[in-house]
């Protein structure tokens, strides 16, 4: 994690979002005080994303069987 002034930033801005761009995490500092963090973006493969499988809470059976009495009145 690198650390700068607001001044610093603003003045080589193109080479401090390189070093986020490469992996790096900037903290920005004005008067003092930390004021902003530069995070490089979590980029994912939306290919991983749709491997990722559905955890069900109940069984399937469970989902689709109909409440007892509720459809006597639409059958």
């Amino acid at each position: 994690m690198l650390a700068t002034s607001a001044t610093k930033l603003r003045n080589n801005l193109f080479e401090y979002l390189e070093k986020v761009k490469n992996g790096e995490t900037i903290v920005v500092y004005l008067k003092k005080k930390e004021v902003a963090k530069l995070i490089p973006p979590n980029i994912s493969n939306w290919r991983d994303q749709m491997k990722t499988k559905i955890k069900l809470l109940v069984p399937p059976d469970e989902i689709i069987e109909p409440i007892e009495g509720m459809w006597r009145d639409y059958v």
